[in-house]
């Protein structure tokens, strides 16, 4: 069984699973959704980031999740939690990425949102999340998700922005 990590009204984010390959694959593959990431991603490469992801579960507990549409049941990316180094410092970041099919349907704002608030749940103090400074569709998701800009941060040799929020000191 597929273990569920969040729910919301129109999603289901579950532990991925090597039976995902092929649809997260897709995904990867398409130069539109790509599009700020340095390259396409093999399937080869997507096999191994997913057993890597599942290896996170068993550590952590958390990680990247598969996302699924509950209307249509489909795989339609993958957004969780993501363990990062900026600069030499530790980060959780907030992750989305959705198949260009489910954009502009604020699909990727309602499970930031709830991946937020897990993050928090977990006893997370500061989430954050890495945006390539053209990418202002994945900057609109990160603010109405609550996350400011920070700055920018030099990560994995390119300039991404760090948008961050603090957890609310009534909520643990």
């Amino acid at each position: 069984m597929k273990a569920i990590a969040i729910e919301t009204h129109r999603l289901i984010l579950r532990e991925l699973t090597l039976d995902d390959v092929e649809y997260l694959a897709r995904i990867y593959a398409d130069p539109v959704v790509m599009k700020y990431y340095p390259k396409l991603i093999t399937r080869e490469e997507t096999k191994y980031q997913i057993a890597r992801m599942i290896n996170g579960y068993q550590q952590r507990g958390w990680g990247l999740w598969a996302t699924i549409h509950k209307a249509d049941r489909k795989f339609i990316g993958r957004c969780g939690l993501i363990p990062q180094l900026v600069e030499g410092i530790p980060e959780i970041e907030i992750g989305y990425m959705l198949a260009k099919e489910y954009w502009g349907q604020g699909l990727a704002t309602e499970a930031a949102c709830a991946i937020r608030d897990y993050g928090f749940r977990l006893g997370c103090d500061r989430l954050i999340s890495l945006i390539a400074p053209k990418h202002i569709a994945s900057q609109k998701v990160a603010l109405k998700t609550g996350l400011c800009y920070e700055k920018d941060a030099i990560f994995r040799g390119r300039t991404a922005q760090v948008y961050a929020i603090a957890r609310p000191t009534n909520s643990k």
